[in-house]
C-alpha cells in the first residue's frame, strides 16, 4: 500500500509546494494505524479509516485541530497541510530532529504536565469520561463476555470523572515522543482529547504499551521518578486512585487485540496482567 499511495499522494502535494518534486518518500516504521513517509524535512501522514478503536481513537480533524492550537509551544510538530482527499485525509507535518525516547523519562513528565497546564477552552476536541463508571464499561465492551483469564473486573467504586480537564495527548508511548534535545515533543496526535490527565498518565506508564512501542522492561523505579517529575500531587494522586481501573483497561484492550488476531498483542496483556497482580493484588 505505501508504494501505491505515494504515487497517488505525489503529485498533489507536489501541485501545491508542500514537497518539493523528486524527492524520497521514505516510509516510517513503528505506527500501527496509519501510514507514514518522511519527504525531506517534512512527514506525510495517510489515515486507515478502519484502524480505530474506543480506547484509541484515529482522528485526523482532532489532530489537525490540536496541531494548530499547539503551534509554537514545542509540545507538538508544525502543522503544514491537512486535507481530506479521495484516497484518504492526508496530514503534513515539519519533521522533529532526534531520537525517540526509550521508556518514561523525566523530560517526558515535564511536557505532559506543561500540555496538561494549557487552558482548553479556545479548543474543540472530543470530550473523553474518566469516571470509573465509564472506565468499567469500556472494559466490559472490549471484553464482549469474555474474561482477562481470571483478572476480575471490580466492584465500581464509584469514583467521578475528573474536575481537571485538559488537553490530553491520549497515545503518549516512548515511541510517540522525540527528544529534540530540549524537551519532549509529542507526534501522533489521533487520539487527542479533552480529558482527564490521569488518562496520559497510565498510558504512559503501562507495561503493555511500554512492551509494543518502547525498549527494554519498564521497572517500579522508572514509574517512581515519572511520578515525581510530573510535579502535580492532585493529579498523581488521582491516577494512583483510578490506577488500577486504568491498567485493567489497557489488558482489556491488549486481551481484544489479540483476538482480532494481532499476536504481539498477547504478550503485551500479559505484561499488563503481571503488573496488575503485583501491584494491586
Amino acid at each position: 500500500m505505501n508504494s501505491d499511495s505515494a504515487k497517488i499522494l505525489r503529485p498533489i502535494l507536489e501541485e501545491t509546494g508542500i514537497v518539493g518534486k523528486n524527492q524520497i518518500w521514505k516510509p516510517l516504521s513503528g505506527g500501527r494505524s496509519n501510514v507514514v513517509w518522511r519527504i525531506g524535512d517534512k512527514v506525510c501522514k495517510l489515515y486507515k479509516q478502519n484502524r480505530t478503536s474506543e480506547l484509541f481513537p484515529n482522528n485526523p480533524v482532532d489532530e489537525q485541530r490540536v496541531l494548530d492550537f499547539l503551534k509554537g509551544t514545542s509540545l507538538a510538530p508544525d502543522l503544514l497541510y491537512f486535507k481530506q482527499l479521495k484516497i484518504g485525509p492526508v496530514l503534513v507535518y515539519k519533521f522533529v530532529d532526534g531520537p525517540v525516547f526509550k521508556v518514561p523519562s523525566e523530560k517526558i513528565a515535564q511536557s505532559l504536565l506543561k500540555l496538561h497546564s494549557i487552558p482548553t477552552q479556545n479548543i474543540v476536541l472530543k470530550r473523553r469520561d474518566s469516571s470509573s463508571k465509564n472506565l468499567l464499561q469500556q472494559c466490559k465492551n472490549l471484553l464482549h463476555g469474555g474474561d482477562l483469564h481470571e483478572l476480575n473486573l471490580p466492584n465500581d467504586p464509584n469514583i467521578p470523572d475528573s474536575q481537571i480537564q485538559s488537553i490530553i495527548h491520549g497515545d503518549p508511548v516512548a515511541g510517540n515522543i522525540v527528544d529534540n534535545g530540549k524537551n519532549a515533543v509529542f507526534i501522533d496526535w489521533q487520539c487527542c482529547a479533552i480529558g482527564d490527565p490521569t488518562e496520559d498518565i497510565a498510558c504512559a506508564l503501562s507495561p503493555a504499551m511500554h512492551h509494543l512501542y518502547g525498549e527494554g522492561e519498564l521497572d517500579l523505579i522508572t514509574r517512581k521518578n515519572f511520578i515525581k517529575f510530573y510535579e502535580n500531587n492532585e493529579i498523581a494522586d488521582r491516577y494512583e486512585v483510578l490506577g488500577h481501573l486504568y491498567h485493567i483497561r489497557i489488558a482489556a484492550y491488549c486481551f481484544w487485540r489479540a483476538g482480532q488476531g494481532d499476536k504481539d498483542y498477547q504478550e503485551a496483556f500479559l505484561k499488563e496482567k503481571d503488573f496488575l497482580n503485583t501491584v494491586y493484588n
